[in-house]
């Protein structure tokens, strides 16, 4: 499997803020985002016993560049973490759905929709498991809050979240996603990692 990296931090936004996890980072991405905060262009062939072995503590997050690339040995992983009692979170910007009896053993699926990309929201807004983390700011590839307006509406408001884009502690779009969040009944989501400057 190409692995990114893995690292023992604590998630810093969307539903499991504030978490201790370890994160496997996979290698490769079907989207280019400007302003990517994810350097993707060094990775290592790892065994799924080998990914195993690296984690640390219980909870551990799958994310990426787009995780579901690799969807046959994801699937096998998924399988492997949940057999060893850890509780699997991935992050993915929705494009590939994820089969359903891989999607049973994940704990939370969030799904970041890129705004022109081919997400396939019926397909995710129809799953218990799966958060939205919709993401406001000044790049092509985010949301504003007029789309959110219009957008927001027809999902289950407990399970979205929108957060500010920005790799800076000050992230100006904070306040208007606090705002936003706010006016539609939905949660928002800091990013501790940046305000930390913490990985």
């Amino acid at each position: 499997m190409r692995i990114a990296e893995i690292f023992y931090s604590i998630q810093g936004e969307g539903p499991a803020m504030g978490r201790p996890a370890t994160f496997v980072r996979l290698a490769g991405c079907n989207l280019s985002c400007e302003g990517c905060d994810t350097y993707l262009k060094q990775w290592q062939e790892l065994s799924l016993p080998s990914v195993l072995e690296r984690i640390e503590g219980k909870r551990v997050v799958v994310t990426g560049g787009e995780p579901t690339l690799q969807i046959s040995e994801l699937s096998e992983l998924i399988a492997l973490f949940h057999e060893a009692g850890k509780e699997v979170h991935i992050e993915t910007n929705g494009t590939n759905p994820i089969p359903e009896a891989v999607l049973r053993k994940i704990h939370y699926a969030v799904v970041s929709p890129k705004r022109g990309s081919d997400f396939h929201l019926a397909y995710w807004s129809g799953k218990e498991n799966v958060h939205f983390k919709f993401v406001i700011g000044r790049s092509s590839w985010c949301w504003t809050s007029r789309l959110l307006e219009e957008q927001v509406p027809s999902l289950p408001k407990e399970r979205v979240w929108i957060m500010a884009f920005g790799a800076d502690p000050e992230m100006r779009e904070a306040r208007e996603a606090w705002d936003l969040a706010l006016r539609l009944g939905v949660n928002y989501s800091d990013r501790l990692h940046i305000r930390l400057r913490r990985r």
